[in-house]
């Protein structure tokens, strides 16, 4: 089966896009279409994509690490290019129709990508271009970055195992059908705050066009600090806050299961 660029364009709703990054928004998913046309029509499926951009995002970081302007660019411009992918997979699932019981997982192992591959090698980058940083600091570059990466991940496996713990009770108590994510919709919510400066500040956002000014300024350190920062303190604030929600809803959770 052909299938046609309005196809493409028009599986896209509104509300879908409008919970997109900005940059996202005005350049990426244009971006995607035409990408879309081609690996579609080649036959491509969404996890196939997911797969891809898996494959790209290391490729990318290895380039970042090379200590040469043009392997750099190179790097930039892949992890780049991996956020299009990152919206293709997506375009095609939503064009197909098709439901892929597997599809997040794949999406998710090559979006976790950028938060440990990626945020390593911009220290890494970072180290080789740098001259803020006195040379014999510069090493604290990459241990900083390193703990940046670890901080990130760790924080997205609370999440996840927090959502996965609480849907798991919600099942016991009988109650899945009320489980929502009505939250992140809500735009005075600190979820759908949280969310928008997550996506419009991180990988999908401000990460990707500062890559490039970062590159062609010698500005890696600044850019690898603002996000060790950013995602440390992000750790510790999703960290804190999950256990309190957590102890909060064993209270409630143990009330319901005894009839309390």
């Amino acid at each position: 089966m052909k299938y046609t660029m309005h196809d493409i364009t028009s599986s896209l709703t509104k509300k879908k896009n409008s919970r997109s990054s900005l940059w996202v928004q005005l350049w990426v998913r244009k971006a995607s279409f035409p990408v879309t046309y081609c690996f579609i029509n080649a036959g491509w499926s969404a996890n196939q994509v997911s797969v891809l951009s898996w494959i790209l995002i290391f490729v990318a970081a290895v380039c970042l690490c090379i200590n040469n302007f043009w392997w750099m660019l190179t790097g930039v411009i892949l992890t780049n290019f991996w956020l299009v992918l990152d919206c293709v997979d997506g375009n095609i699932a939503r064009v197909k129709k098709v439901k892929t019981f597997m599809g997040d997982f794949f999406d998710a192992v090559a979006g976790y990508g950028p938060f440990s591959f990626t945020t390593l090698a911009l220290g890494i980058a970072a180290y080789n271009t740098s001259f803020f940083v006195p040379e014999e600091y510069k090493t604290w570059i990459i241990v900083v970055a390193g703990f940046a990466a670890m901080c990130n991940l760790y924080m997205r496996l609370v999440h996840q195992k927090y959502l996965n713990c609480y849907f798991a009770a919600e099942n016991i108590l009988g109650e899945s059908d009320k489980v929502t994510l009505k939250d992140t919709e809500d735009k005075k919510s600190f979820a759908y705050i949280r969310e928008q400066i997550d996506k419009n500040l991180g990988v999908s956002g401000l990460f990707m066009p500062w890559l490039f000014v970062a590159l062609f300024t010698n500005t890696f350190d600044i850019m690898i600090a603002f996000y060790s920062v950013y995602y440390i303190l992000s750790f510790l604030a999703i960290c804190v806050l999950y256990c309190k929600n957590a102890s909060a809803f064993e209270k409630e959770a143990q009330g319901k299961l005894h009839g309390k």
